[in-house]
């Protein structure tokens, strides 16, 4: 009997640790106000931060990069995975300069924060590092 009763709250607790990781992160999915602030060492001025609204899902945890000047190409979303309210993904982009990056948020249902690290060639200058610090909160539904 105790050996049933033993095995009945493993498999209760067993149940209970799936169903919150397939859950997902704390996020309310909806129209997502993103302020972003990048950090470069080396330069002269600080740049103002850029403010962008997407749409962000349970499918479509990561926030898309504000457009970086110059740079048309795309990034590559790649080894994104989800540990509790923490969405962590590495980044790879098709510019000249070769970016990659790995970026990490945490969701506390309308509202995240998180960092962005990246490392970029420059042409004449070496790799360079830029940090981006983001912010964001849930301002209504998906448009």
């Amino acid at each position: 009997m105790k050996q049933k009763r033993v095995g009945m709250v493993t498999l209760i607790g067993i149940l209970l640790i799936t169903s919150l990781s397939i859950a997902g992160p704390n996020m309310q999915p909806g129209q997502w106000e993103i302020t972003t602030t990048i950090e470069m060492p080396g330069m002269p001025m600080k740049m103002p931060p850029m403010t962008t609204t997407q749409c962000l899902t349970k499918d479509n945890l990561v926030p898309k990069q504000p457009s970086r000047p110059g740079v048309n190409q795309p990034c590559e979303i790649t080894n994104s995975g989800v540990n509790g309210d923490t969405v962590s993904w590495n980044m790879r982009c098709a510019d000249e300069g070769k970016t990659e990056g790995h970026g990490e948020i945490t969701y506390h249902g309308d509202t995240f924060e998180g960092v962005i690290k990246m490392i970029s060639g420059i042409s004449g200058k070496g790799r360079m590092q830029m940090t981006l610090h983001m912010k964001g909160k849930r301002i209504g539904e998906c448009k």
